[in-house]
């Protein structure tokens, strides 16, 4: 996906909604800007705090911050409900 942007009078440009969706990026999303050569490059910056937790004596990463680790488990046993669900749907 491709798209051409405007750089406003303050240097800002505006990332199209359709590839904020795609990237699942949101207000206050940390993305890591580079030049290389003669082009700009944009990614999403890693998070780079872990939280670091023993279980039975081996560490075991847990998430990051700003990570909700309820969350993730929540939408991924909503989407693998629907998957599961979708065959048996009336149309």
């Amino acid at each position: 996906m491709t798209a051409t942007v405007i750089l406003d009078k303050t240097g800002r440009i505006l990332i199209p909604k359709s590839m904020r969706e795609q990237l699942q990026l949101r207000a206050g999303s940390k993305l890591r800007l580079n030049v290389i050569d003669d082009r700009i490059e944009l990614s999403e910056e890693v998070p780079k705090t872990k939280i670091v937790r023993k279980k039975d004596g081996l560490r075991v990463v847990a998430g990051w911050e700003g990570f909700d680790a309820a969350k993730a488990v929540r939408e991924m046993r909503e989407e693998q409900v629907a998957r599961l669900e979708a065959p048996f749907r009336r149309k």
